[in-house]
């Protein structure tokens, strides 16, 4: 409707610029390198727009032209994005299958094309883990901590794999910091219960059960 609006106006503009100069005649005399140019006044202005509008033309072309670089590299990132999620979805769908060789080749594809991706680490971890290879899923855990968007996701897969391998001290720490960055998570809660349990330490239990029930994790009871 606004383009609409604009094009009547201009429109009614020039008609009334058409108007003005019919009621105003006129001569124009151009003198440029020893040749004259003579011509009414509306000649003159429609020569100036037709100008106008082939200069116009001209810079569209040159910016087309410059730009089909910057076209085409976009167009190659948007494929190669594209692909990369393609790959993190396909990639899931096999993990979720228990499909350890079609999820590996998923998350070597996807750290091709997205591997700053945050759900292509979660898909390498999970691949690592699907296949048994630990060192490779903690690996993968680690690199998470270095983004804010899923470090808490990373002290959880190493709070898994700690407890795995019977490395109490570590899962203890990494559940510990989990509940520094994000308090209302259940299984930090839970596993920092335990621990406390496990170790006597009722006070810290008391306290553990307490925020939970605050942050409606359980019931104080």
């Amino acid at each position: 409707m606004v383009r609409v609006l604009v094009y009547l106006l201009v429109i009614a503009a020039l008609a009334a610029g058409a108007v003005w100069l019919a009621d105003r005649p006129g001569e124009v005399s151009i003198l440029w390198q020893g040749y004259r140019i003579e011509t009414s006044v509306a000649i003159a202005a429609i020569g100036v727009v037709v100008l106008a509008f082939l200069a116009l033309v001209a810079w569209a072309i040159v910016r087309f032209v410059f730009g089909l670089p910057s076209a085409f590299g976009y167009a190659s990132r948007a494929r190669r994005r594209a692909r990369g999620f393609e790959a993190i979805s396909r990639g899931m769908v096999a993990i979720g299958a228990g499909d350890p060789v079609a999820a590996g080749r998923y998350a070597v594809d996807a750290r091709k094309f997205v591997a700053n991706e945050p759900l292509t680490l979660l898909l390498e971890a999970q691949s690592a883990q699907l296949s048994g290879d630990r060192g490779q899923a903690e690996a993968a855990f680690k690199a998470m901590l270095d983004k804010p968007e899923t470090r808490v996701l990373g002290l959880r897969g190493l709070f898994v794999e700690a407890r795995r391998r019977g490395d109490m001290a570590a899962a203890r720490a990494f559940a510990d910091d989990a509940v520094r960055r994000s308090p209302s998570l259940a299984w930090a809660n839970d596993a920092l219960l335990d621990f406390h349990t496990a170790a006597g330490d009722w006070q810290a239990a008391r306290t553990a059960v307490e925020r939970r029930a605050a942050l409606r994790l359980a019931d104080k009871g």
